[in-house]
């Protein structure tokens, strides 16, 4: 707050609680976002989409090699 409304001891303008309310409505927003996104597993397999963005017709080979060398690596490190 401005040292003048404290002085003067004025209470907030009623911008200042729309503004609030906008804040707090997206922050709902957000949270509703994260939970449809966690519920649907949208955060289970982050690892395929750079994958899927090698998958362009010809080279396949290329992505599957990429995963296989991925999941190698991701089985040794959880063998250890």
């Amino acid at each position: 707050m401005c040292p003048n409304c404290i002085l003067n001891q004025a209470g907030l303008q009623p911008g200042v609680y729309i503004a609030y309310g906008i804040c707090m409505l997206f922050f709902v927003v957000a949270l509703v976002a994260m939970w449809w996104a966690f519920r649907n597993g949208e955060f289970e397999d982050m690892e395929s989409t750079k994958f899927d963005m090698l998958d362009d017709g010809d080279e396949v080979r290329l992505s599957q090699v990429a995963r296989a060398r991925v999941e190698a690596a991701r089985a040794k490190a959880q063998a250890e």
